[in-house]
């Protein structure tokens, strides 16, 4: 019984046993009222940091070792465009797009490290009787979604090589879409079953999804440039899959089926379930407290694997224990067994997975509110921020790695770690830990950081920005005490 809380001793300790080295630091002095976003431009290996404070914008382009090419200040568009919502890029042209509240105005700022030229130019949106699903940037164009309210009608507003937004209509009734009583309805009213706002929670390959973002039911995932595919698990029966193309604007509907249960079987308990997607592969999770099914199949439905396990049983594809996490990733506990497990995550559960060196990293779990867990099954306080794990949307600007670092925030974590080859044949071996494991443990252990903020608020991340470049992750961070910004490398 000893060597379990060893173990994840020595994980822990494995986090933080390197010397984190500072690719790039420099001085900076910013308002109080600052924040920052960051442009990843991967053709020309190049970085552009954009540091904001209430009246003047600085960019800063760097090569890839860091070295500051050039930089360029100009004034902050007006008070009504709150943040930077996205941007586009086209050879040397930048585009960084602010957006009012209401996202009825958006200032489109236009930048040129050669020319030396910024200008901004306002443009206007009606979004009549539409609501905003997401603000996406995929391969440098940037895409406002909408959706028109009851009906099955999507609007995207697309960047152009001028940064003016073009706007292009999507009529998706002749797809059936299941709402949460897997009956018939209009897109608009499948994405508002449970919630008055439509939000999708953005997945991309830039940092692996925490379970926290993995549990939410409505996903968008932006791995491909000509596409956008949308998951729907708002019922226990199927995965809807919508795919969108990009290039000729034609859609596809596909429902997945989840293993089907017969009435009474597994202790005639409620399931719950959820999804994940990674290529071209759809990961299914359906539990109660008596049982759990892990489905893989292909995106047209062909069943690949399959893994059952009762509450009495031992997960025998799992590498890891079963692991409860709250208040950061130094204080863990462990979960004794599957029965326990399952008491646990059953209410919302959640599958994250990643791919390194050709095998497939998987989570299984749930993520939980603290202020609404009961403290031993996992229960939260209906339609208070849970159900979708975001019925309330929560938006922490448009950097989805930030946004998967803040996303343990005020949560309790159940988890447990399986590996899979090509197939989703179980592999053994040992869990490696992630750069974006190594980039939470970091900030956790960081003096500076833990000083200046209280650990675990939103808080500590407003001076932080967090992005993928080539194969490694960069923390960029402002020490407001000494006036620097401060870049770290992460790798795998």
């Amino acid at each position: 019984m000893l060597k379990k809380p060893l173990l994840i001793c020595f994980l822990l300790s494995s986090l933080i046993s390197f010397s984190q080295e500072i690719v790039k630091e420099f001085d900076l002095k910013l308002e109080k009222k600052r924040d920052f976003f960051q442009i990843v431009n991967e053709s020309k290996k190049e970085v552009v940091l954009l540091l904001n404070d209430k009246e003047k914008v600085t960019s800063i382009r760097f090569d890839e070792t860091f070295s500051i090419k050039d930089s360029l200040s100009f004034a902050r568009p007006e008070r009504m465009y709150e943040e930077i919502i996205g941007y586009s890029q086209n050879e040397n042209d930048y585009f960084v797009f602010w957006g009012s509240k209401d996202r009825k105005k958006i200032s489109s700022q236009y930048f040129n490290f050669t020319t030396k030229e910024s200008k901004t130019n306002s443009i206007s949106l009606e979004l009549k009787k539409e609501k905003v699903i997401k603000e996406l940037t995929i391969k440098n164009v940037f895409y406002l979604i909408t959706i028109v309210k009851n009906t099955s009608i999507l609007k995207l507003y697309i960047s152009d090589n001028n940064g003016n937004l073009i706007e292009k209509t999507m009529d998706l009734s002749h797809l059936e879409f299941k709402n949460m009583y897997n009956n018939p309805a209009d897109l608009y009213t499948v994405l508002t079953d449970e919630s008055s706002e439509p939000s999708f929670q953005n997945i991309t390959n830039d940092s692996p999804p925490s379970l926290a973002l993995s549990a939410k039911r409505y996903k968008i995932y932006t791995y491909s440039s000509d596409e956008i595919i949308f998951t729907i698990d708002n019922t226990a029966n199927a995965t809807q899959i919508l795919r969108v193309n990009l290039q000729n604007f034609t859609s596809d509907l596909k429902s997945i089926a989840q293993p089907k249960i017969e009435k009474g079987q597994y202790g005639s308990l409620q399931f719950k379930s959820n999804s994940f997607l990674i290529d071209d592969k759809i990961l299914q999770l359906k539990t109660n407290s008596f049982v759990l099914f892990v489905t893989i199949s292909d995106l047209n439905g062909t069943k690949i694997k399959e893994y059952k396990v009762l509450h009495d049983q031992e997960i025998d594809f799992k590498n890891s224990d079963f692991v409860q996490e709250s208040n950061g990733i130094h204080n863990q506990k462990i979960i004794e067994n599957t029965e326990k497990f399952l008491r646990k995550i059953h209410n919302f559960p959640s599958i994250s997975c990643y791919k390194s060196n050709g095998v497939y990293y998987t989570i299984l779990g749930s993520s939980v509110d603290k202020t609404h867990y009961s403290g031993g099954m996992g229960m939260g306080a209906p339609g208070i921020g849970m159900g979708t794990v975001g019925m309330v949307p929560v938006f922490y600007g448009t950097n989805y790695t930030v946004e998967n670092l803040i996303s343990y925030k005020d949560k309790i974590v159940f988890y447990t770690n399986c590996l899979f080859d090509s197939n989703f044949n179980h592999v053994k071996g040992e869990i490696k830990s992630s750069a974006f494991d190594k980039v939470r443990a970091f900030i956790e252990e960081n003096n500076e950081i833990r000083e200046s903020v209280t650990l675990l608020t939103t808080s500590l991340y407003k001076d932080l920005i967090l992005f993928k470049h080539n194969t490694n992750l960069y923390l960029g961070n402002y020490n407001k005490k000494n006036k620097k910004y401060q870049i770290f490398s992460f790798s795998e």
